[in-house]
């Protein structure tokens, strides 16, 4: 069966999720009657994760933990955000007035770990910056840091907009799969159509047609050639092409005078992203703890991702003067970071407390969990330094 179609599965929403989710729906259904009858994915997927008030990022729903949709990494363990802060203690032992600055902080748990952390490693930086669109989540970082790192709240603060410039660390741990993509449908004749959605019948539907713009058709081109076996090797081959990803790279080329970028996302390289087993695309959504691939439906009520093309992401940051220092499965990142001498750090002698502290890293270390499909790239400015998330297996060839 196609996940293209709700699992049984899927949890029905309640009778409250219903009608919140209501005018979301109206105003997206707006939108779509005033552009005749179609808008972008990219449009949707904009105003269905971001509209305030109503979109999913922009609503009081819970989103993180066992009341919410998914766990990430910094909610399972500790330790993962202290090998991110040993990254970062390199980074910004080594440049002048360097600070942090994280996207998308989520509950505020990662940069809390890693202030904790780089206070014990004596390399606390000035400031922690966060961009958060989300004003509830904003809300929640701040009142996470508050209780758990009190006397450190006054280095961090949140922040609308880039920085003109900035020195040191920038990190975005699954940020670039919820930016906003196009849905495109490859054709074998090179007739290419972008996927728009529609409303009929009472429900979002999938409408093919001309690309919405020259700079996405040469896009869908460029992706084309380069990957045509596979693409062809499919009777119908739907997949996604990201500009906002290429635009906010580009940011961050201009706003970053010297230090690191470090991305943090699920993902693979080009060859792999467009292999022919993937023509139903990347789009994964999540709703309760269950993951699917139908963004039509749920709307407001789930999260709505695209895996990362990591090859275009260094084509972007090459273009705009950034090196491409390193590129990793998470797995060899976090052993890179010292993850097997904070595993020492927890008693063996503790059965029980053993037990509870290292299942979580299994799920961040093992193949079959987040390890080999989570990905670490990391794109620098300024600075010449073996780091140390790609010291153990750099696979900068695979990209």
């Amino acid at each position: 069966m196609s996940l293209r179609n709700v699992p049984q599965t899927l949890p029905t929403p309640s009778v409250e999720e219903m009608e919140f989710s209501q005018p979301l729906i109206g105003l997206i259904c707006q939108k779509i009657t005033d552009n005749d009858g179609l808008i972008s994915f990219d449009q949707f997927m904009s105003l269905a994760l971001y509209t305030p008030g109503l979109g999913y990022y922009a609503n009081d729903k819970p989103i993180f933990g066992e009341q919410g949709d998914f766990i990430t990494a910094p909610e399972l363990t500790p330790i993962f955000s202290r090998c991110l802060a040993n990254q970062a203690k390199q980074v910004l032992s080594t440049i002048e007035n360097a600070d942090i600055l994280e996207f998308g902080a989520g509950s505020g748990t990662m940069a809390c770990d890693i202030l904790l952390e780089l206070e014990k490693l004596n390399c606390l930086p000035d400031h922690y910056f966060i961009i958060e669109i989300s004003p509830t989540l904003k809300q929640t970082q701040a009142a996470h840091i508050k209780t758990h790192a009190p006397h450190l709240f006054n280095r961090v603060h949140w922040l609308e907009n880039l920085p003109e410039s900035f020195n040191g660390i920038i990190f975005g741990n699954e940020l670039l799969d919820a930016l906003t993509t196009h849905r495109v449908l490859f054709d074998k004749n090179g007739k290419h159509k972008e996927l728009y959605v529609g409303f009929e019948n009472g429900q979002f539907n999938w409408i093919a047609d001309e690309p919405s713009s020259e700079f996405l058709s040469a896009q869908i081109d460029k992706v084309y050639k380069s990957n045509q076996e596979n693409i062809d090797a499919a009777e119908r081959y739907e997949s996604e092409i990201n500009l906002a990803s290429i635009n906010w790279i580009t940011s961050l080329s201009e706003t970053l005078n010297q230090g690191l970028i470090l991305l943090i996302d699920y993902g693979f390289s080009e060859d792999e992203y467009y292999r022919p087993e993937r023509h139903e695309g990347s789009l994964m959504c999540h709703y309760k703890h269950r993951a699917h691939n139908n963004p039509l439906t749920h709307v407001g009520l789930q999260d709505l991702t695209s895996h990362v093309n990591f090859t275009q992401i260094a084509e972007v940051a090459f273009d705009n003067e950034l090196n491409i220092d390193g590129f990793t499965t998470q797995t060899y990142f976090l052993l890179g970071c010292g993850l097997e001498t904070l595993l020492n750090e927890i008693d063996i002698n503790d059965t029980k407390l053993f037990v509870a502290e290292t299942q979580p890293i299994k799920q961040l270390i093992l193949p079959d969990e987040m390890g080999d499909l989570f990905k670490v790239i990391g794109l620098s400015k300024n600075i010449n330094l073996p780091l140390l998330g790609f010291s153990v297996k750099n696979q900068l060839e695979r990209l």
